[in-house]
C-alpha cells in the first residue's frame, strides 16, 4: 500500500473509532438517564413541590404585612381625619404594654398637673416627655394660653397635632430645634428601667428644660437620677390606675413636696 493510502486508511480508521466512541458515549448518557431510580426521580418532584410552597409561603407573608400596613394608615387617617373634630373624644387609649405603658391614677395626675399649672403660669410651656397620662389630664384643665407639647413613641396620641412630637428615647437628640431650653417645666416618665433608657431620657430632658424637672421612674433608679440630673427623691409617691409592681418614685430638681404638704397641688 503506498505512503497516501496507508494515510488514508488510518485516517479513515481512525474518524471511524473516534465515531464509534461517541456514539458509545451517548448511548451509555442515554443509560444512565434511563437507569436512574425512581427514588431520585421522586427526589426532584419533591424538591419542586418544597420549593413552591416556601415561595407560596414568602409570598402569603408579603401579601399579609403589605394588607396590614395599609389597614395601620388608613386607621390613622381615619384617626386624624376625627381628631380635627374633637381629639379628646378619642384619647381614651388602653395601655399598650408592649410599649410599656402605665397609666397614673387620679390622684396622681391632680398632683402633676397642679404643678405643671403653678410651675409655668397661665401661659408657660409644659413638656410631657413619655408621659401621655398627664398631658392629656392637662388638656383638661390648663389655661388657654398654656402650651403643651407631648414627646411620645406611641403613634396613636398624633391625633392631636401640632402637640405630639414623635420621640423614640433611644435618639435622644432628635428633637425640633425650636424646642430646645423652650419649657418651664420637663416632666418625665422614661418608658423602661434600665440605665440606658434614663440615661438618654436625661439627654433629652436637658435640652428641653429651662429649669424645672419632675422625674417619675422606678425607685432603684434613684442614683443615677441624682448623677444624671441632680434630681432628689420626693416623699410624694406616684401611683397607677393598674397596680404596677415596682416601687415607683417622683424625683424633684426642686422642693416638690412643701408644695405638696401645702396643700396647693
Amino acid at each position: 500500500m503506498s505512503e497516501v493510502n496507508v494515510n488514508e486508511a488510518y485516517q479513515e480508521g481512525n474518524g471511524a473509532k473516534i465515531t464509534s466512541t461517541s456514539k458509545e458515549e451517548i448511548d451509555q448518557s442515554e443509560d444512565v438517564k434511563e437507569k436512574r431510580s425512581p427514588a431520585a426521580e421522586d427526589q426532584d418532584e419533591e424538591d419542586d413541590v418544597q420549593l413552591s410552597a416556601f415561595t407560596m409561603s414568602a409570598l402569603q407573608e408579603f401579601v399579609s404585612e403589605q394588607l396590614e400596613r395599609e389597614q395601620r394608615r388608613q386607621q390613622a387617617k381615619q384617626l386624624a381625619q376625627d381628631a380635627a373634630k374633637d381629639p379628646d373624644q378619642l384619647a381614651d387609649f388602653e395601655e399598650d404594654w408592649q410599649l410599656s405603658q402605665f397609666w397614673y391614677d387620679e390622684a396622681t395626675c391632680r398632683v402633676l398637673a397642679s404643678e405643671a399649672l403653678r410651675l409655668a403660669g397661665p401661659s408657660g410651656r409644659v413638656a410631657c416627655l413619655s408621659s401621655p397620662t398627664l398631658y392629656r389630664h392637662l388638656r383638661k384643665v390648663r389655661p388657654p394660653e398654656l402650651k403643651l407639647t407631648l414627646f411620645e413613641y406611641d403613634q396613636r396620641f398624633s391625633v392631636f397635632g401640632p402637640e405630639f412630637v414623635l420621640y423614640d428615647y433611644r435618639s435622644p437628640l432628635d428633637v425640633p430645634g425650636d424646642l430646645r431650653e423652650q419649657f418651664d417645666l420637663v416632666v418625665a416618665d422614661p418608658p423602661f428601667l434600665s440605665e440606658e433608657c434614663l440615661t438618654k431620657t436625661a439627654v433629652t430632658v436637658r435640652l428641653l428644660a429651662k429649669q424645672h424637672i419632675l422625674l417619675c421612674t422606678g425607685a432603684q433608679m434613684a442614683p443615677l437620677a441624682g448623677r444624671l440630673l441632680g434630681l432628689h427623691e420626693c416623699r410624694f409617691r406616684p401611683a397607677h390606675a393598674n397596680n404596677l409592681a415596682n416601687e415607683f418614685r417622683c424625683f424633684a430638681s426642686y422642693d416638690l413636696d412643701s408644695h405638696v404638704s401645702k396643700g396647693t397641688t
